[in-house]
């Protein structure tokens, strides 16, 4: 081909140099490529090997295989070409060759292109070189009709487009030019105008580049036989060609390349929408810290616009100063080790305040390796940083509190059979407060059963699925003083690789030493109480004997009535003492009074109602209302009888206070008729017992059996 070359040749794979390899073989014109800044020979086709003498050049760079053609400067002119990357012409052009090692140098007149051949990065990485030899008329003919013979080889097997026209007329073409346009035969083609395979508005564009000659390449509308567009390359060139002046030109459908070119398009706003929209602060920089890309969150991080931020603000610019040096050390070892790193800073905003930021970084290297851009992921942490200082603030807070409280802190892993205590956890057990004592150690200084109890209650409430447990512990110090602890626990199980259980378990101890004590002498003291209760009781028993015999008596009815109040209200001392005069529960204070009754008609008493617990006084004065009528329903009653019953119930109503509803109800007895006097028994229920109660009494004599109702104001224990 003639004509001024394209501006450069692609070399990557699959690009037009690999299309046209077989027709840079066949070609008439001489072909060359040479590769590098030596200009070594990659390529010479037959017609260049003769225009040399047929000199073996391939391997070798220009000025060793050819050291004649330095002298003319053709190597500075290759050099230029490779420098600038810029195509040179040249139009018979007088070259000296040593075609014969011992002939004198025959000069030859030569028309040449040197074109630059780039690779897939632009860079240019050798040149093609074609040319003509004109020197002699007819052998340049003779060349040409074999040039002819060549290129119809070559268009018979090649995908590119190749057309011959005259600039208004196709005259030929090759069969991949027709196919490409929709037509099955080159001969539906040939002498068509030129413009009908372009869309009218892409016709003055090919008829200007017609007329102006020109061969660098450029894109195009094309248009099919069936009407559809389709985007196209052409490059074409002015030769002669069976004698008359044509222009030759190569088409290339570009629907894939440009398919391609839109995904490319598409895939790189998607990362620019990710970049721009994403959660977390993003920010691109050069290698000195200067912010070249930032997108919106970043800007809500730092609290800087994007122009502010882009207009030659630095990273430093905006750190912490009390953040930078350690930042400057790791990003400068990032630059020069290309090694991502990971940072916890501050920016500061430019009203001053202060936001924490964990910051990925991670160094953009180009095709070469060389360190590019340097890229930041920023993810606001500010929330947590605080809640971190909380947490601190919490904790110390926390330590002041259990300090104060005095209580000890401990932590035990039976995976890992450790423990770990605080000072005043030390102090309890009486080892020095920064001791680190072992398990061993501490259950060392556990009262005898101790351990094993302890254990058993914390398993007892993991099986009942509990997570707390609490107990005492007496524990005894080496001077052998004796202490007591109140510990409370928060248990979890794991289970291990081994197959094995564990359980971790946090508590706290408190020292209960003094309440313990002030426990074991109150129950001295009551326990004295009691017995001296028992002794009056005893006392006034006794008394009672001696009055009663002085009236003889001692064997009557009163004297066996006021001894079973006697009994009765030892009874309910008894149950008193037991809970340490704290209080009595109803149902247990009913079960002991009615119990001797009801041994003797089983299944006959009945008592049903929610737990009460009664204050003494009342339990007292409850006692012996009911042992009043369970004394008077087994003489006269539904107890005196086989088929008599008793039920006793009662019910709470809320309240302030809470109300207690109490009714005994006797039913199979012998009939009942009111009474034609109240006896003590009597009175004490419906007089004493409404004025020990603050509550109302209601004792009714119904024919089918007693019934007694009982009001009271339910008073809180402590109170």
């Amino acid at each position: 081909m003639h004509g001024k070359p394209a501006a450069a040749v692609r070399s990557s794979s699959g690009s037009p140099i690999d299309r046209l390899w077989p027709f840079f073989q066949q070609a008439p014109g001489m072909i060359a490529i040479v590769s590098g800044p030596g200009h070594v020979f990659e390529f010479a086709n037959p017609a260049y090997l003769d225009l040399v003498g047929g000199r073996d050049v391939i391997g070798q760079r220009v000025r060793d295989a050819l050291p004649e053609l330095e002298e003319q400067g053709v190597v500075a002119q290759l050099d230029q070409v490779y420098a600038t990357g810029e195509p040179f012409t040249g139009r018979r052009m007088p070259v000296a060759f040593q075609r014969q090692a011992d002939a004198p140098p025959e000069t030859r007149y030569v028309d040449f292109v040197y074109q630059p051949v780039t690779d897939d990065q632009g860079q240019v990485s050798g040149i093609f070189a074609q040319g003509f030899d004109v020197t002699d008329q007819v052998e340049a003919e003779a060349a040409f009709r074999e040039s002819e013979a060549r290129y119809r080889l070559f268009s018979e097997e090649t995908r590119e487009g190749v057309v011959i026209h005259d600039g208004g007329v196709i005259l030929d073409c090759n069969p991949a030019y027709a196919r490409m346009f929709g037509y099955d035969d080159v001969a539906d083609v040939v002498g068509r105008p030129s413009i009908a395979f372009v869309i009218p508005e892409s016709a003055a564009l090919l008829q200007e580049k017609n007329a102006l000659g020109q061969e660098g390449p450029y894109e195009i509308l094309a248009c099919r036989k069936d009407g559809s567009v389709f985007p196209a390359e052409f490059v074409g060139r002015e030769t002669t060609w069976k004698g008359r002046k044509v222009r030759i030109g190569l088409a290339r459908d570009l629907t894939q390349r440009k398919r391609r070119e839109a995904a490319l398009r598409e895939s790189e706003a998607h990362l620019a929408a990710i970049f721009d929209q994403t959660a977390a602060g993003f920010s691109e920089g050069d290698l000195s810290g200067r912010f070249l890309r930032v997108n919106d969150r970043f800007c809500e991080i730092t609290g800087y616009t994007r122009e502010e931020l882009l207009n030659g603000l630095r990273m430093q610019d905006v750190t912490h100063p009390d953040d930078l040096p350690e930042n400057l050390r790791l990003f400068r070892r990032a630059v020069g080790a290309g090694e991502p790193f990971l940072i916890e800073k501050r920016y500061i905003r430019p009203n001053g305040s202060e936001v924490w930021v964990s910051n990925t970084v991670t160094v953009i290297h180009d095709e070469a390796g060389q360190p590019r851009s340097v890229v930041s992921v920023s993810i606001d942490v500010t929330a947590r940083r605080e809640a971190e200082v909380a947490l601190r603030r919490s904790e110390a807070r926390l330590r002041v509190a259990l300090d104060a409280g005095r209580m000890g802190v401990w932590a035990t892993d039976t995976r890992t059979n450790s423990v770990t205590t605080s000072p005043e956890f030390n102090r309890l057990f009486s080892f020095p407060e920064n001791a680190t004592p072992t398990l061993g150690e501490i259950q060392s200084r556990y009262a005898p059963g101790a351990k094993e109890r302890l254990h058993a209650a914390a398993y007892a409430a993991l099986g009942r699925g509990e997570r707390h447990a609490e107990d005492e512990l007496e524990v005894i110090w080496p001077d052998g003083s004796r202490h007591w602890l109140l510990l409370r626990s928060d248990m979890e199980v794991t289970a291990g690789s081994d197959g094995g259980t564990y359980v971790t378990a946090t508590g706290v101890a408190l020292d209960i030493t003094e309440r313990k004590l002030w426990e074991e002498r109150q129950r001295m003291l009551i326990n004295e109480l009691n017995h001296r209760v028992k002794n009056t009781l005893a006392t006034v028993q006794s008394i009672a004997v001696q009055s009663f015999r002085e009236v003889g008596a001692a064997s009557g009815p009163s004297f066996t009535a006021f001894q079973d109040r006697l009994f009765a209200l030892a009874r309910a001392h008894d149950l008193l003492t037991r809970d340490t005069w704290e209080g009595a529960e109803l149902r247990e204070v009913i079960g002991e009074v009615v119990a001797p009754y009801c041994r003797e008609a089983r299944g006959r008493c009945q008592a049903n109602g929610p737990r009460v617990r009664l204050t003494p006084n009342m339990a007292l004065a409850l006692s012996m209302a009911v042992h009043e009528l369970a004394t008077n329903a087994a003489k006269y009653g539904a107890l005196s009888v086989p088929s008599g019953q008793v039920s006793i119930s009662w019910t709470v109503t809320p309240g302030e206070p809470r109300c207690l509803h109490l009714c005994w109800r006797e039913q199979g007895g012998p009939a009942v008729a009111p009474p034609t006097r109240k006896g003590f028994g009597t009175r004490l229920i419906e007089r004493s017992l409404a004025l020990e109660l603050a509550g109302e009494v209601d004792l009714a004599y119904d024919p089918a059996g007693v019934f007694c109702t009982i009001k009271a104001p339910l008073q809180e224990l402590g109170t």
